[in-house]
């Protein structure tokens, strides 16, 4: 029994060595050996400067002609950024095209610049622009570098350390002003029948509506101080100016402003909007700021007679009321009202180191290329009549 197990064991082991020597052997597939491959990249239709995908570190709020940008500002290589289209589109409040390969553009002056993001840099009037920081694609978006852009179209910023914000207002750097123009200065203070203090201040609103129509009809511009960089524009600039910032310069000044679509300066003392109730709020500045009818101004701190003030108490005066009033309307202030039309050489230097302007009390007809941190003004009162009115404009040109 145990032999033929033996037998017939190694008889199946004979048979199935022989029918496996007889079949054919499947071959089996060689494994591959990894070479190096030359991929060949298509050329970039995007800058050089492409950003990886991880978030970039989050800047600081900017507000550019005082409108706040949502998407703040990123970090890149410590440069400070922001989104194209929502930068170009504070500056000439149009919208612009989402998608940032489609290119931007935008007329700014008397230049074309455009934004193509197969350019590392603006193109002004077809010739290219070379930018330290490059412009650069995050997410799909179009970024420019701030400083360089604001510096490239005279776009000054004001960096409110305390509080994280940096705030870009166009128009007031490097105004070229032409000399020999007569400019009417005319000063005034409230617009209000409720004469609750002295008397004299208060500008009828029915004298108001009939000055302010005698300028329309008779072909006279009124005008902001900036637009001095191009007076040869108006053929009869006046200025009109208000001190204080009474709340009646809401009520009463704004809606006639308005009605003929004339233009005003509102010198505001920053420490009492919203604390007085004789002055306006912060939101009522910053409504009038952003109307396009009134250049909201500094008039100090807290109303001092300046020369009565040592260095230091001059420069919180006009330094800190320069802060608070961009603050409140997103524009940096350029003009100074002297409280009182009280100043001293101290005032002066401040007034020119941190300000365009310096405005006096009154004084008579100011004529362009005369000293500008002693702007004369034309004081109107609610006693002046519509004939010594228009004999204060008749200069003007």
């Amino acid at each position: 029994m145990k032999k033929r197990y033996i037998v017939a064991l190694a008889l199946g082991m004979m048979i199935c060595l022989n029918a496996c020597q007889k079949a054919p052997v499947e071959s089996q597939p060689e494994t591959p050996t990894a070479t190096p491959t030359q991929v060949t990249v298509p050329p970039t239709t995007v800058p050089e400067t492409t950003v990886p995908e991880p978030e970039l570190e989050a800047g600081d709020t900017v507000t550019v002609d005082g409108t706040v940008l949502e998407g703040g500002s990123v970090i890149y290589e410590d440069c400070i950024y922001v989104k194209a289209t929502e930068f170009l589109s504070a500056l000439d409040h149009s919208s612009h095209p989402s998608d940032a390969t489609l290119g931007l553009k935008i007329t700014w002056g008397d230049s074309e610049i455009e934004l193509d993001p197969q350019q590392l840099g603006p193109v002004i009037d077809g010739k290219p622009y070379p930018l330290t920081h490059e412009m650069m694609l995050y997410r799909d978006a179009l970024y420019l570098p701030l400083e360089e852009f604001c510096q490239m179209l005279e776009i000054s910023i004001l960096d409110d350390a305390d509080q994280g914000h940096l705030y870009c207002t166009s128009g007031i750097m490097n105004l070229e002003i032409p000399e020999g123009v007569h400019v009417p200065v005319l000063m005034y203070h409230a617009v209000s029948d409720d004469l609750w203090g002295f008397e004299e201040l208060f500008v009828s609103p029915s004298d108001m509506e009939e000055q302010l129509a005698y300028l329309v009809d008779n072909g006279y511009d009124p005008i902001f101080f900036e637009d001095l960089d191009h007076v040869q524009d108006y053929d009869k600039p006046v200025i009109l100016t208000f001190d204080d910032g009474y709340l009646d310069n809401y009520t009463e000044l704004y809606p006639l402003l308005q009605k003929y679509n004339v233009k005003a300066t509102v010198f505001v003392i920053t420490s009492t909007m919203g604390v007085s109730k004789r002055s306006m709020t912060r939101e009522q500045v910053k409504e009038l700021s952003d109307s396009g009818l009134v250049s909201i101004q500094s008039h100090t701190v807290t109303h001092s007679e300046l020369s009565s003030l040592d260095y230091d108490q001059q420069l919180v005066e006009i330094r800190d009321s320069k802060l608070e009033v961009t603050r409140m309307t997103g524009r940096e202030p350029h003009v100074l009202c002297y409280p009182s039309g009280e100043r001293n050489e101290i005032s002066q230097q401040l007034a020119a180191e941190y300000y365009n302007f310096g405005i006096d009390m009154n004084g008579g007809l100011y004529t362009t290329g005369e000293d500008r941190t002693s702007v004369s003004r034309y004081y109107v009162s609610r006693y002046t009549s519509l004939g010594e009115f228009a004999s204060m404009v008749s200069n003007a040109g």
